[in-house]
């Protein structure tokens, strides 16, 4: 498949701006590309709007999408509000008889569960512009409220955004029948210490002869 990532806003256009300054533009660049990465591990083919922190206009956006012929049309937000408790996730769709209605529901459902936040619903909305003018099923994420103290608070975690970019491509492959590439994370286990260097290597040979061929000495 070839999907159509849309990083929202950018450049001049920072859009939503929480109290202390984090934009959404960055927001959904960082979650983004670490999607893009996910997507591409499983030979997914991926364009996206941009990778810097570049402006680009809602019309370039659908544009780009219909003259790369791309499948699916997913574009990335972080939600707003003058209600600073306002809290959780929705997508939004053309209209109810999108391809895309039942993924919209089921990243709803997964990314609210993965950051504990309320899952608002998939939302209809015949306005926006890369809705409207894309020629593949398309649907907008407000991953949550970027307004929200709790949220800004989350977003300055590495392991926050990686757990929202590793939910939503779990939600993506799964629409394409396949799944997450394990990210090669490995842990060290380390057995002992030794005031003779003797029992240590003995140790060390003992792991070595129950297949722990990669035992070492530090």
């Amino acid at each position: 498949m070839k999907w159509y990532l849309d990083f929202g806003h950018g450049g001049k256009d920072s859009g939503a701006v929480s109290a202390n300054k984090i934009k959404e533009s960055d927001t959904v660049l960082k979650i983004g590309m670490l999607i893009k990465n996910n997507l591409e591990k499983n030979n997914e083919k991926v364009i996206t709007t941009r990778e810097k922190d570049l402006y680009y206009s809602l019309d370039y956006r659908s544009s780009k999408a219909n003259k790369e012929n791309c499948d699916y049309f997913i574009s990335l937000h972080m939600n707003s509000s003058t209600n600073k408790s306002a809290k959780g996730v929705e997508v939004w769709v053309y209209d109810e008889k999108s391809k895309l209605y039942t993924l919209s529901k089921n990243i709803c459902s997964n990314l609210s569960k993965t950051i504990n936040t309320p899952n608002r619903g998939v939302k209809i909305s015949k306005s926006f512009s890369v809705l409207r003018k894309t020629k593949m099923p398309a649907l907008l994420i407000e991953i949550d409220f970027i307004s929200n103290t709790s949220v800004e608070a989350s977003l300055k975690s590495d392991i926050y955004i990686k757990n929202i970019a590793t939910s939503i491509s779990k939600s993506l492959l799964a629409f394409v029948n396949k799944s997450i590439v394990d990210d090669g994370i490995f842990y060290r286990v380390c057995i002992g210490e030794f005031k003779d260097k003797n029992d240590a290597i003995q140790l060390k040979n003992t792991a070595i002869s129950k297949g722990f061929n990669n035992a070492y000495i530090i």
